[in-house]
């Protein structure tokens, strides 16, 4: 995989993870894992994000919690292994739920005007995000064209 193609997602499920009030580095750590092709170790996340040990741990340990990583036993091995529970789907979902309650919003204030100095605040807020979650659904279905040329 490029390593612009991987910059991207990691940013995505980075921002992800932010827009879910987890810290970016849970988000980081799942996409390494679900770009990954086989379990990976602490020390192979935390080598490539360049993120400590502990900052590592505690996101594993959250997304363990939230079910989208898996500890692995590797016959042979002591260290654990963890892989990414194929939870992209669900992903794409919460991010076009949440698209379609912001795009839903932002209507319902641009019909009522922009009369009052808090809504026309608001009506600006919704705009931004609704166009910051427009790109995270290009990315996710850029994303899924990406995956299916692998698969073939």
């Amino acid at each position: 995989m490029k390593e612009d193609v991987k910059r991207i997602i990691i940013e995505l499920f980075s921002e992800l993870a932010k827009i879910h009030g987890l810290n970016k580095s849970v988000g980081a750590v799942y996409a390494i894992l679900y770009l990954s092709d086989e379990p990976l170790t602490i020390s192979d996340i935390m080598e490539e994000l360049k993120i400590s040990k502990g900052n590592v741990s505690m996101s594993l340990k959250k997304l363990e919690e939230l079910g989208f990583v898996k500890k692995v036993w590797i016959k042979g091995e002591r260290k654990n292994y963890y892989t990414a529970v194929d939870g992209f789907i669900s992903m794409k979902d919460i991010a076009k739920r949440k698209y379609q309650l912001i795009k839903k919003a932002y209507e319902q204030l641009e019909e009522l005007g922009d009369k009052d100095d808090k809504i026309k605040k608001t009506i600006k807020h919704l705009s931004r995000m609704k166009k910051i979650s427009e790109r995270i659904l290009e990315l996710f279905d850029e994303l899924e064209k990406e995956n299916m040329k692998n698969i073939k």
